[in-house]
């Protein structure tokens, strides 16, 4: 039985910068009442939007835990209506994905994550398979003193698109995590994995709320 995400992406308007919109955001994350666990994250900069992005992550044990939270957000207070409306007129586009966990990750540091990394990464038609098993074998060869991001596939949406996440305590940490992945890229599985994909959107963030723990 797999595990599934949902993931909702708000592009705010440039001027929205100057406001508390990122603590509205983790105020609507706490204010749904759903028993799914997840990571509220947010960046002043991603590639491709013309102002500040917030991304609401929810892990669910199995595919029914998504007509959960659609129920759960169909029936939640006026008050919290009240606030995805506010939220939503200082954005510029809204989005909605599911995705399927394929790779569970493991977080090894002192402290708590600051940061999440997401790599998206859009496989050619017909290559999913292949670029899964390739991805998945170079998450097996990380020490198990090191951090292992979680693997998952779009099931809405783009389709071909993977995602690796990558929890860092700190962004020096996850710059020499970039680092080590550069200096793998001549081997031949990286080459491969290079000639079937047609993309690699690197995109850190800020950890704003997580009631995630960690493996």
């Amino acid at each position: 039985m797999s595990k599934y995400f949902t993931v909702f992406v708000r592009s705010f308007k440039p001027s929205a910068a100057g406001t508390n919109f990122m603590a509205e955001v983790v105020e609507e994350f706490k204010s749904l009442e759903l028993n799914a666990p997840g990571v509220v994250t947010g960046t002043g900069y991603a590639q491709g939007f013309p102002g500040p992005v917030a991304v609401l992550s929810r892990l669910h044990e199995d595919a029914s835990g998504i007509d959960s939270y659609h129920s759960a957000v169909m029936n939640s207070s006026d008050e919290r209506k009240a606030l995805v409306q506010k939220l939503s007129e200082k954005c510029t586009s809204t989005t909605f994905r599911i995705s399927r966990l394929i790779k569970e990750g493991n977080y090894v540091g002192s402290n708590p994550p600051s940061c999440l990394v997401r790599n998206y990464i859009k496989v050619k038609r017909g290559y999913i398979d292949e670029a899964i098993e390739i991805m998945s074998s170079f998450i097996d060869n990380i020490p198990d003193d090191r951090t292992k991001p979680v693997l998952s596939e779009s099931t809405t949406g783009r389709a071909g698109l993977l995602t690796l996440s990558i929890p860092y305590e700190t962004f020096a940490a996850a710059e020499e995590g970039y680092a080590r992945v550069r200096e793998n890229s001549g081997t031949p599985m990286s080459k491969r994995l290079a000639e079937i994909t047609e993309e690699n959107m690197r995109v850190p963030t800020f950890i704003l709320h997580s009631t995630i723990q960690p493996n």
